[in-house]
């Protein structure tokens, strides 16, 4: 699988995933709340499920060997970490500076 592809594909179901809201019996979890509003921390479960799904591991790229469950979550995280920071970076730049 693309490096490239699980990014983008996993950036477009955060974006997505926050536009719908939560059934009711997920919404009455504080937690998961808070999870579904805030993009970095919903991007490590999506990204974490995609590389279980796809078998896309960030810790064999440098050398270390497959360890279930901590691989997809170390993947999950920093790939997370990394979408975020570059989120924020693009919308920094690129947003319109409107000065009351």
């Amino acid at each position: 699988m693309n490096w490239l592809a699980y990014i983008l594909i996993g950036k477009l179901f955060i974006f997505l995933g926050q536009k719908f809201p939560l059934p009711d019996f997920l919404e009455r979890n504080k937690k998961i709340r808070e999870w579904h509003e805030c993009p970095l921390c919903l991007g490590v479960w999506v990204y974490a499920l995609f590389s279980f799904v796809l078998g896309v591991d960030v810790l064999q790229v440098l050398g270390i060997s497959y360890i279930p469950l901590v691989s997809e979550f170390t993947t999950g995280g920093i790939v997370s970490f990394v979408v975020f920071i570059f989120s924020i970076g693009w919308k920094d730049y690129f947003s319109p500076d409107i000065v009351i």
